[in-house]
């Protein structure tokens, strides 16, 4: 991708750029990573894990579509910043399973974590063909070129070729984003909305005069109250869902 922006044609310098590709978003998580946690105490985990889902859909797709080098790490880093899923996903599991449950939980979404690592670039891979005479390939997965087959499915094709030869690198980014709408719609089907219990955690914060160990007794309750009935019967089905958003999150 660096070297069809045209930085440079020296394939040893590309790792330089790409350097910048990368930390774009670590620097977005590094600037936001704080106030959001502050506002998943204040409002809830889930509207900021679902925040951090949109970013992915909105700022990937943009990435895909970026038509330069500064207009991608401007897309990378938006996506950090508007990413918060990380730590806030590991700050509410403990309220989602039961403490007997959360070292499994915990390493299941930490082996998600690997998994996407290993699935994503595999899968990039299949998907993208950078239109490079000099390599002469492409990718298995997309069509070979303008004028393949017959009738409206030669017109679909060839419309879908010269698409992906303007912007070679949307197809992998369009299906991270369709798996970040799918972890979104999981997230809002199964997890619960914390928002008002959230809220009166930290209005007791702030009222509670009973000294600190009263005053966390209280918060104790009162977080305490983020799973729902059943869900301490029933864990596994939000501690998949955690799981899978964080495998998408690497692809």
């Amino acid at each position: 991708m660096v070297m069809s922006f045209g930085l440079t044609d020296d394939r040893e310098a590309v790792g330089y750029y790409a350097g910048f590709v990368l930390s774009a978003f670590m620097l977005g998580r590094l600037v936001s990573s704080y106030p959001l946690g502050v506002l998943s105490d204040s409002f809830g985990r889930r509207p900021v894990i679902e925040l951090g889902l949109w970013s992915c859909v909105v700022f990937q797709l943009g990435f895909g579509l970026a038509p330069s080098f500064e207009a991608a790490l401007l897309m990378r880093f938006l996506m950090g910043m508007c990413n918060g899923i990380i730590g806030v996903s590991k700050a509410w599991l403990p309220d989602l399973v039961p403490p007997e449950r959360q070292p499994m939980a915990m390493s299941l979404v930490s082996g998600m974590w690997g998994i996407g690592q290993v699935a994503g670039p595999a899968l990039g891979g299949l998907l993208v063909a950078p239109p490079t005479a000099a390599s002469g390939y492409t990718a298995p997965l997309l069509p070979s070129g303008p004028g393949s087959g017959s009738g409206s499915d030669s017109d679909a094709d060839s419309g879908l070729a010269l698409l992906l030869q303007r912007f070679p690198y949307l197809l992998p980014n369009l299906v991270g984003a369709v798996l970040a709408a799918i972890s979104l719609v999981a997230v809002r089907r199964y997890l619960p909305d914390d928002r008002a219990t959230a809220a009166a955690a930290a209005d007791s914060t702030g009222d509670s005069t009973a000294g600190s160990t009263a005053e966390g007794r209280h918060r104790g309750d009162v977080r305490r109250q983020l799973v729902p009935a059943g869900a301490a019967r029933s864990p596994g089905k939000r501690v998949v869902v955690i799981s899978i958003r964080y495998c998408r999150l690497q692809l």
